[in-house]
């Protein structure tokens, strides 16, 4: 990351990082920006790693592709705002592919947009928030405000046609499989998250009052998740047989990571749902076995806190899908690869994972040592960032926090868990904070 996407770097990270090889160049989607899972997980460990000056570069391109972008919602959807599809490159492509397995994905730019919340929640940036991530993002939300509409049966507002990148479904005992659903689970998570954010960041910059009523009204009428007869969470609307249990994206778990609309504490019920989701899929004799979705295993079991299965999927990831450099790579026979192909979100995704298990954040709450695996019994990090601007040494021995230090860029109250312990700190900027095992201040 810090060779392939510096600060001042004119492009972001795609597929290949900013390398390729003869055999990658072979390959249709390689060297893009695919905007359905890869080039998000390129930077789903750039903050928590405290390299946040890496995503600086995804920053302005997404600037770029929300200008192209807003041709795209006027052209296919007679829309405000903008929006991108699956894939783009350097010239900001933002129209649909041309095939519904996978083109329509409507969400594809705000699915890439999501790292602008990212970044601020980790930083909280005010003048990276005022000057490029509201104004990207309430055009995206501008967009979905004008494209969705009231189920006409369930009365909830949602999106659609679009896909759940890039899986079918059988909508009905026909044994004839379909891409297309009005819902898709992937398409209401990424909206909530954006409506939520949105009226947030404009609550504090205290502008565009009438969209906050906009985006609350619509937010109190966007579908809840929901659990299917086989107990696993929905990929869609209705609880559609999958056509494909065996496919490698596993979109709607997004809930999970890197959002936190799922989580142990709060969705008890929900999170059996995700483990049902992940366990049905890694019984499929055919499983697909690429590298991003063993990072994505690993990352939803990270947020599960089964710290043993999401090791299992890092080794797996390190030995089974890495070339002798530790590259990753996409095998031969996915997507129409020949050969095994050099594709670097495997790197990336991996990474997160291993941050994941350590420290886990969301604005306002830290939890320490959330999914240790017995591997790791002893050991320590140094320099992890949490959300709120905020970086972390951890230091633990026979699988027990021994110490953590806390150094605080920014004032604010932050709740800090370890195993069901809970103590609050109301901190100034740049203050420190020392806890034992007990999260007792030494």
């Amino acid at each position: 990351m810090i060779a392939g996407s510096r600060a001042d770097s004119p492009l972001p990270l795609h597929l290949q990082g900013i390398w390729n090889d003869g055999e990658a160049c072979r390959m249709g989607w390689s060297c893009d920006y695919h905007l359905d899972i890869n080039t998000q997980m390129n930077y789903y460990p750039a903050e928590a790693v405290n390299l946040g000056a890496s995503h600086l570069p995804l920053m302005r391109y997404l600037e770029r592709l929300a200008q192209a972008g807003k041709r795209s919602a006027q052209d296919f959807y007679g829309s405000e705002g903008w929006t991108a599809h699956v894939f783009s490159n350097v010239w900001g492509f933002t129209a649909p592919g041309w095939e519904t397995s996978w083109g329509l994905n409507v969400t594809g730019g705000l699915w890439l947009a999501v790292q602008m919340i990212e970044h601020y929640e980790y930083s909280l940036d005010r003048e990276f928030l005022q000057r490029q991530a509201y104004p990207v993002l309430k055009e995206a939300a501008a967009f979905f405000l004008s494209y969705m509409t009231v189920h006409p049966q369930k009365g909830w507002l949602v999106s659609g046609p679009s896909n759940s990148p890039e899986n079918s479904f059988y909508p009905d005992g026909s044994g004839v499989s379909q891409q297309l659903s009005m819902g898709a689970t992937l398409d209401q998570v990424l909206i909530r998250e954006l409506f939520t954010f949105c009226l947030r960041a404009a609550e504090l910059l205290e502008q565009d009052e009438e969209l906050r009523a906009r985006l609350a009204g619509a937010i109190a009428q966007l579908p809840p998740l929901l659990t299917g007869s086989r107990g696993q969470l929905q990929e869609w609307l209705e609880d559609y047989a999958e056509a494909q249990p065996e496919h490698r994206h596993l979109s709607h778990l997004c809930a999970l990571y890197p959002a936190s609309q799922i989580t142990p504490e709060e969705t008890p019920d929900l999170s059996a749902a995700a483990r049902i989701t992940l366990e049905n899929r890694m019984q499929q004799d055919d499983l697909e076995d690429v590298e991003f979705t063993a990072a994505l295993f690993a990352l939803y079991f990270a947020r599960l806190y089964d710290g043993e299965r999401a090791y299992k999927h890092i080794s797996h990831l390190i030995s089974g899908l890495c070339f002798d450099n530790l590259l990753t790579f996409s095998k031969a026979g996915i997507a129409g690869a020949e050969s095994n192909i050099f594709v670097i979100d495997g790197n990336f995704g991996g990474t997160a994972a291993i941050a994941e298990l350590l420290l886990q954040s969301r604005p306002g709450e830290i939890c320490l040592l959330p999914a240790l695996p017995a591997a790791w019994a002893s050991g320590s990090v140094s320099g992890l960032r949490a959300k709120g601007n905020i970086e972390a040494d951890i230091e633990w021995a026979d699988g027990q926090l021994v110490r953590a230090v806390l150094r605080i860029h920014s004032t604010g109250t932050v709740s800090v868990r370890l195993q069901g312990q809970r103590t609050v700190i109301h901190a100034e900027a740049g203050s420190s904070y020392s806890l034992n095992g007990l999260l007792q201040q030494i």
